[in-house]
């Protein structure tokens, strides 16, 4: 097999349609609006009021994206869990010279939502990404999959850092070009901002095209999907991933008929499945401490699911009591893990778990300790 990632889209142009509509409508209120901005500025305040109101009305159909502001907000924090847990990751590598299964699992399902977010945007499904990094959509028309190496030899360590001492010679050759070499400066930011505005317009294109008629340019689409696939195929091999360096000869094929390898079992690891009830105890703190404690309302509805509850009643009722009701829904969910591991649950940790505060940290990582524990006797 000479590939590491399998990157799979089906798009749903029907489905996405009325919301590529939608944020055409509100793109054309907001050059309405600034266009009477303009004109207003030039004395012209009657065509200023024409435009403007029409322009505001429009403008509403921006809340479409108001859907996709929570997984982008929430993106942003995990970015950070990204970065530090793949740096514990590499002490992990430089240690024992292979990866940790349990963070390789959480970068693999932090870019499988990176990678929803992008498709969500590109236009290609009307689905919004959920918040909760572990969790899949499905339905949502692709597939995600890291042939992951668990063995990291020094050689491969090795290479990486001289690829990246290489990179950085470059970046520092450049930054004196911008520095000592008259309009050079100018020069790359106009050729960068002229790429970024080309995918800008192209992106336009594919949304204008699929609200006319519910179908794609995939010659376009494909463009930006190839691009997905090399972000995708850098990072995993960076961040120590994905081991095979022939994946770059293929980062530029195209993912919307790629066939699925025989072998994509075993080694190769599924970043859309949310069967696993297991999170790493390490990546539940950075988790935590990395959204300021978000996470842990998140990861309080993925248990409550777990545990047949109704996610938005445990929030709310979380919410509204001040925590308080945490108390009892703690030492609730430990009493019946213990009981269905076949444990007599311990009344020193169910004391604990009934303490405001304390319980934020003794339950949390009690009930999760014992879903891993869980999992991990499944694998035996």
């Amino acid at each position: 097999m000479d590939k590491s990632i399998l990157f799979k889209v089906r798009p749903d142009g029907e489905k996405a349609r009325w919301t590529n509509v939608a944020r055409l409508v509100g793109l054309l209120g907001l050059l309405l609006v600034a266009l009477a901005r303009v004109l207003a500025a030039q004395d012209l305040e009657v065509v200023s009021m024409i435009l403007s109101y029409p322009g505001m009305l429009l403008s509403l159909a921006n809340l479409v994206w108001i859907y996709l502001l929570p997984s982008l907000f929430m993106l942003v924090l995990y970015s950070m869990s990204f970065s530090i847990l793949a740096v514990v990751n590499f002490l992990h590598i430089l240690i024992l010279q292979r990866n940790n299964d349990e963070l390789v699992y959480f970068m693999t399902k932090f870019l499988n939502m990176r990678t929803r977010v992008g498709l969500s945007i590109l236009g290609l499904t009307n689905r919004v990404p959920h918040v909760d990094v572990y969790s899949s959509d499905p339905g949502t028309g692709f597939g995600l999959r890291f042939k992951v190496s668990r063995e990291m030899p020094v050689r491969w360590i090795l290479l990486r850092l001289a690829v990246l001492v290489a990179a950085g010679i470059v970046f520092f050759l450049v930054a004196l070009g911008v520095r000592h070499i008259p309009y050079f400066g100018i020069v790359l930011g106009a050729l960068a901002g002229l790429v970024v505005g080309a995918l800008g317009i192209i992106l336009l294109i594919i949304w204008l095209h699929n609200a006319i008629t519910g179908k794609y340019l995939f010659t376009l689409v494909d463009l930006h999907l190839r691009l997905m696939r090399l972000d995708l195929t850098i990072t995993s091999y960076f961040c120590f991933v994905t081991n095979e360096l022939s994946e770059f000869k293929h980062c530029f094929r195209s993912v919307l008929e790629e066939r699925v390898p025989e072998n994509a079992g075993g080694t190769w690891m599924n970043a859309n499945d949310s069967r696993r009830l297991d999170i790493n105890l390490i990546a539940l703190v950075v988790l935590i401490g990395s959204t300021q404690g978000l996470y842990l309302f998140i990861w309080l509805a993925r248990t409550a699911r777990v545990m047949g509850d109704d996610p938005f009643t445990i929030i709310s009722v979380s919410i509204l009591g001040s925590l308080l009701p945490l108390s009892v829904i703690f030492s609730r969910y430990y009493r019946r893990l213990e009981k269905k591991t076949g444990n007599d649950p311990s009344w020193i940790l169910e004391l604990l778990m009934i303490i405001p505060l304390i319980n934020l940290v003794v339950g949390t990582f009690t009930i999760q300790y014992i879903l891993n524990l869980g999992k991990k006797t499944a694998g035996t």
